[in-house]
């Protein structure tokens, strides 16, 4: 009966090497396939974040008035301490929509001009319980003319008020009137509003602006892609405003009314 031969000495180191080689190649495959995946998934939400904020805002905005006394833009507050700069932008229009049939009302009286029934707000900002919310403390930085794009956890709210709900669709002066300043309805909200007068159009975004170039609004928003920069910059602390993280929606709007 034959016997079988022995593994030499050269041939276990061999095996060896081999087998640390391989564990070594699939150790750093996964590790940079989570990078790839993380990167991609970061990106993803945060892009998810502004095209739901840019849909909201198109909706709204085609059919606002730009008309003296009907739109307004102001900077909203400054949620961070430490010199922290403005949380962006802040809009109000009067809105002709009806609430309850979301059809466009038209004034009574021969005119064919709209009826404006409440005013409708965007502001963005940064919740009063930020750091249980997110589990860090964001500081307020500021640039470009006075904004802070340090805090990438920020919301935009959509609020409305009605002023006058006793609506007569045949007397002007039963309309709303354009609420200008708006600041007094800017408030820091706890957590993500979800109500009727006050709800979340998008959470962790950077930056809402708004500017108007004559019958055009030009909108930019922002987003981190925070799962990625997280591994690399500072959150709360870094400026993100031209960062290799960042996703911007910058986009026109010519409202019809």
């Amino acid at each position: 009966m034959s016997r079988r031969a022995a593994f030499s000495l050269l041939e276990v180191i061999v095996v060896t090497a081999l087998g640390a080689f391989l564990a070594i190649i699939t150790g750093v495959s996964l590790r940079n396939a989570s990078k790839i995946f993380t990167s991609v998934s970061g990106r993803d939400s945060a892009q998810r974040n502004v095209l739901k904020a840019r849909r909201h805002l198109e909706n709204d905005l085609i059919l606002a008035s730009l008309g003296t006394g009907r739109f307004a833009i102001e900077q909203a507050p400054a949620s961070l301490g430490g010199g922290g700069g403005a949380d962006g932008d802040a809009v109000n229009f009067l809105s002709a929509v009806n609430a309850t049939t979301q059809e466009v009302a038209i004034l009574d009286d021969g005119s064919g001009s709209p009826y404006y029934f409440m005013n409708v707000y965007y502001y963005i900002t940064v919740p009063l319980n930020h750091d249980a919310l997110f589990g860090i403390t964001c500081t307020g930085g500021s640039e470009a003319g006075g904004y802070d794009f340090n805090c990438p956890h920020k919301v935009l709210l959509r609020g409305t008020s009605d002023q006058n709900p006793a609506y007569d669709v045949t007397n002007s002066s039963s309309q709303d009137i354009l609420i200008n300043p708006l600041s007094a309805l800017l408030t820091r909200p706890t957590g993500f509003p979800k109500a009727a007068n006050l709800f979340t159009v998008a959470a962790n975004l950077l930056s809402f602006r708004v500017t108007r170039q004559n019958q055009e609004l030009i909108v930019d928003l922002k987003a981190v892609a925070i799962q990625d920069a997280r591994t690399r910059a500072s959150i709360g602390t870094t400026s993100f405003r031209t960062s290799g993280y960042t996703i911007t929606q910058r986009f026109s709007i010519f409202p019809k009314n």
